[in-house]
């Protein structure tokens, strides 16, 4: 089966986002194949060598050499804006601009690195080698495992082009959850080995390489794993997804991966329950059925085709000059309401909500309005689910009925508390949560 990440194989170019540690991993061992190639598979000793286009021993071959073997991933990649990237630079009349053709050819500067698109077409574009290193030894030599590019899948990587004041990708990841992801894991004492699978690629990579037959890699643990989530995480580095800056889904359910409370129920503890909040799902009524609300705006932003979180939490803003005092913003800090993050680093906070509520002032007070609501709801649920406070409701002492709908009224509670939005998600649906909460709250204590 192919991998979602689809690193196991050569063809590569650099991701759209940016994030992480350096780690490099080692290409499996290839298969040995035909010239021809047989899709995504490895190159064999009949594969690769010079193809009477130059590349005989040369470091850099180019992306059509590595076709030979990796045929399908080639016809992905061809379809990405890495192929075009060199296009994408003469469209603004920066072709021959040196400071920017190393981060739009194939090794310009280095030995047999791009020239020009007379002496070097077949370097034009970020190809395989921007990612894997040259593989001149490799496609000479396919079965030597000495030789065989490696696998990056870190941030940095990335970063070493999506970076600076015209693209600063990799500046705000650093500074995002997603970046930090993994470090705030292993720095709490609460920290699983299963809270990897979202707070870090390398396990997300090896979990899947293990499904998919792989019985010799290593899942890392806490103590060893290296990557937050990072730019593959969300984008497939060669593309073909059909998605959108090679996303590997839609936005909705690529962010609902993580950001869910998955099959969480009453009893349990919500933990991040961002996508049922925004979806409008997930809390239960007062006879325990599922909590439903006739409509709510934010969850037409999930629909089909729709922005869904990344309407309000990827805003982008360009600047005619960027400066290190007002670089492009590219939205990846993924929170513009994070005053924790500097604000060159930021578009404004209210970017993603114009569209539907006109002005900024028009949403700031919606949004102050909203949250001033829910933050003292929550505040006055709270001590009635406080074991350390007086007005404590204590489920012993009360009949099996009633501890039902005490522990609904703590589910509904905790859910709209470990949203984490205070209503801005879907206020409709936070309200009919704590509407639910309330009522019972008032039965019980007499209120």
């Amino acid at each position: 089966m192919r991998s979602r990440y689809n690193v196991s194989v050569l063809v590569c170019a650099c991701l759209t986002l940016v994030w992480g540690a350096t780690t490099i991993l080692s290409v499996p061992s290839c298969t040995p194949a035909p010239s021809s190639g047989d899709g995504d598979g490895g190159g064999g000793d009949g594969g690769g060598g010079d193809d009477g286009g130059g590349t005989a021993e040369k470091a850099y071959v180019g992306a059509e050499t590595c076709s030979d073997c990796h045929g399908g991933t080639h016809t992905d990649w061809v379809t990405t804006a890495h192929a075009e990237a060199l296009e994408a630079l003469k469209a603004i009349g920066q072709g021959e601009n040196a400071a920017c053709l190393p981060c739009h050819t194939v090794g310009f500067g280095e030995t047999d690195g791009f020239v020009d698109e007379v002496t070097t077409p077949e370097l034009a574009g970020v190809q395989c080698e921007n990612c894997h290193g040259p593989a001149g030894d490799h496609s000479r030599n396919p079965g030597d495992e000495l030789v065989r590019p490696t696998i990056d899948m870190s941030a940095a990587k990335c970063g070493s082009c999506h970076t600076d004041v015209h693209h600063p990708t990799y500046d705000e990841w650093q500074l995002s959850k997603h970046g930090t992801a993994l470090a705030g894991l292993q720095s709490s004492a609460f920290a699983q080995d299963s809270c990897l699978e979202c707070h870090s690629q390398d396990y997300r990579f090896a979990v899947e390489e293990q499904e998919d037959g792989d019985d010799d890699i290593v899942v890392p643990t806490i103590l060893t794993a290296t990557l937050s989530i990072v730019c593959a995480t969300c984008h497939d580095p060669h593309g073909g997804t059909g998605q959108e800056a090679q996303l590997n889904a839609p936005i909705a359910d690529l962010c609902g991966e993580c950001h869910t409370q998955e099959e969480a129920t009453i009893g349990d503890s919500p933990h991040h329950p961002q996508i049922e909040m925004l979806t409008g799902a997930g809390a239960f009524a007062a006879d325990a059925s599922p909590l439903t609300v006739p409509f709510s705006p934010h969850s037409s932003l999930a629909a089909e085709g729709g922005q869904a979180c990344a309407q309000c939490h990827v805003v982008q803003h360009e600047f005619d000059d960027p400066t290190e005092a007002t670089p492009n913003v590219t939205g990846h800090t993924f929170n513009p309401f994070d005053e924790s993050i500097a604000s060159e680093h930021q578009a404004s906070q209210y970017t993603g909500c114009l569209q539907c509520h006109g002005t900024e002032d028009v949403a700031d007070g919606k949004r102050t309005e909203v949250q001033a609501d829910m933050d003292a709801r929550l505040a006055a649920l709270a001590p009635y689910f406080d074991s350390t406070n007086a007005s404590y409701i204590d489920a012993t002492t009360l009949s099996e009925a009633d501890q039902a709908s005490l522990a609904t009224a703590k589910f509904d509670y905790q859910f709209v508390n470990a949203d984490g939005s205070r209503g801005v998600h879907n206020a409709e649906y936070a309200d009919a949560a704590l509407s639910v909460a309330e009522s019972v709250i008032a039965a019980l204590s007499g209120g």
